[in-house]
Parts: structure tokens; C-alpha cells; sequence
């Protein structure tokens, strides 16, 4: 055997060694995971839903209540209001938030309408804002909202919602062209629903999703509501809701209107207990804390 031909043989076996350890050391980078094994994630990776469906949206409207003249940036409307003397920016004693709207509620206060009929204390408030923003077929508007500690909440009260048009309440029913609202109502033991005003309702508001969700003393919850408008002459409409991040409503096949110049115009402020008659009262001094209200842009469906 020649010199040249010793030495070719070697250096062909080095290679091979070579190439060996290289493929040994790569397979080890891809031994399977142990069964059950989980990657670790960033934190920035680990997003409620709902928070990742609000990064996504435009926020058209916003506030936090740091502002003393906080009622100027809802711009309510000069009509229609009553109770704002039981409203008042406090701090937040949870520390959640710097600065929070309290709806007090004295005792034996229900709806204006006891307060009418036997002089019951006012208690509450309400107010049409239209925040500066233009009239709009499809908004979402979230909020925080925390009852006080022992919370009795007797057989309902209401709670703000959307509105359009002259917004609608009192029983009196919308026709299509004049408004629409769509407020919460707690209920007793703190069941929620949405209690709207819609052409469809008869006498009251319409009850949706009644029990579906529930509020409880003593705690933030974030609900948010996202309402469509019909297109006319279809019942295509629809309400969502969503309570602390999980959605609990999904109504469609509504009617808002009859007209497609009426939109959405706002944010319907209203809260107090009842009701039409003192069996809704409150039997004690309580109060709301209401936080960060946001109305965001929605995707108008073709």
C-alpha cells in the first residue's frame, strides 16, 4: 500500500468521526419534551381576552375622572337630568384607580317616581352625555363599577348604557325614529341584564340575558357592552356583553330603528334603585363607584 493511499484513508476517517459528533450534538437539541411539559411564558405573553380585544379597538372617548370639571368632557345634555348632587369624585380607596365617580343612594331612595308620589329622598342621578363624539351605527363602551360593601340590592335598580336619539326610558316607548337606550338593571342578589328600550318593548324595558352575569359587593367588576344598529327594514341588530372578561351575552335579530338617521349619540348615565314604587327602596345609606369609562370604535357589518 502506497504512502498517498495511507494517508487519504486517514483523512477520510476523520471527516467521518467528524460529521458523527456534529449530528449527535444537533439530535440532542431536539430530544422531545417531557410529557405534560409546558414552554415558559413571557409575561408580556400572558393577556386576558379581553384586554387583547381592546388593544385592538380605536378609542374615541375616555375618562378617568382626574379631572374636577369632569362633567364638561361628557357634555350633558341641558334637559333631562336630575340627582347630580348625589355624584361626587372621590379617591379610590382600593388604590386601582386614582380617582372614582360615587352615586350615593340614601335611605329609602328608589326611582323619581317615588320620589314624587311620597317625597322619598333622591337617590342616584342621571343624564344623557354625548361626550363630543359624532353619531355612530356601532360603539362599545366599558366601564368598572364597584358596590359598597353589604350591598343590599333589593329588587333592581339601573345602571348606565348606549343611547341614541332622545334616548328612551320612563316607559315610554321609542318608535323607530325618535331613540333607543340600552342601560344594565342589577336585580335581586345582584343579577345583571341588560334592560333596553327598543320599539319591540312593550309598557317596560325589554329584559336580556337576565342572570346570565352577576354583580356583587365590595369588588371591581369591568362590564362592556357593544351595540350594533339594524340596518332598516332588517332585524339584524345586535347587543354584546362582556363581564369581567368573559363574554355573557350575544343578542341578535334586534330593531334600534326604523330610520338611518338615527345612531348612536352616547353615553346614557343613569342609576338609582327601582322601581315605580317604594318596595324597591334601599333600606340603607349606600353607593356605586363607578371607574374609567371608554367608548371604542366598532367595525360596522356590510
Amino acid at each position: 500500500m502506497s504512502f498517498r493511499f495511507k494517508w487519504s484513508a486517514i483523512a477520510y476517517l476523520i471527516l467521518f468521526v467528524t460529521a458523527l459528533v456534529l449530528t449527535l450534538v444537533g439530535c440532542a437539541g431536539m430530544v422531545p419534551r417531557v410529557l405534560g411539559e409546558s414552554p415558559t411564558l413571557m409575561p408580556s405573553a400572558v393577556v386576558a381576552e379581553s384586554d387583547t380585544q381592546a388593544s385592538t379597538q380605536t378609542i374615541l372617548w375616555r375618562s378617568d375622572f382626574d379631572q374636577s370639571n369632569w362633567l364638561d368632557n361628557w357634555q350633558k345634555r341641558d334637559r333631562d337630568f336630575w340627582g347630580l348632587e348625589n355624584l361626587e369624585v372621590v379617591p379610590d380607596r382600593s388604590g386601582q384607580f386614582s380617582q372614582v365617580l360615587r352615586a350615593n343612594y340614601p335611605a329609602g331612595s328608589a326611582s323619581p317616581t317615588v320620589t314624587r308620589n311620597i317625597g322619598a329622598p333622591v337617590g342616584g342621578g342621571q343624564f344623557y352625555g354625548e361626550l363630543g363624539i359624532s353619531p355612530h351605527e356601532a360603539l362599545r363602551l366599558s366601564y368598572y363599577i364597584r358596590f359598597s360593601d353589604h350591598f343590599d340590592f333589593v329588587k333592581g335598580g339601573k345602571l348606565p348604557g348606549l343611547f341614541g336619539g332622545d334616548g328612551a326610558s320612563g316607559r315610554v316607548i321609542p318608535t323607530g325614529t325618535d331613540g333607543f337606550s340600552t342601560r344594565y338593571m342589577w336585580r335581586q342578589r345582584g343579577d345583571g341584564e341588560v334592560y333596553a328600550y327598543l320599539p319591540a318593548s312593550t309598557e317596560h324595558g325589554t329584559s336580556l340575558g337576565r342572570g346570565e352575569w352577576r354583580f356583587r359587593s365590595g369588588v371591581w367588576h369591568r362590564i362592556e357592552q357593544e351595540v350594533v344598529l339594524n340596518h332598516v327594514n332588517q332585524t339584524d341588530g345586535q347587543i354584546r356583553v362582556w363581564f369581567d372578561g368573559d363574554q355573557v351575552l350575544d343578542e341578535d335579530g334586534l330593531t334600534f330603528r326604523s330610520v338611518d338617521t338615527l345612531q348612536i349619540n352616547g353615553i346614557f348615565f343613569s342609576t338609582f334603585f327601582g322601581g315605580g314604587d317604594p318596595s324597591w327602596a334601599t333600606p340603607a345609606d349606600v353607593y356605586t363607584d363607578f371607574a374609567d369609562f371608554v367608548i371604542y370604535a366598532v367595525d360596522v357589518p356590510a
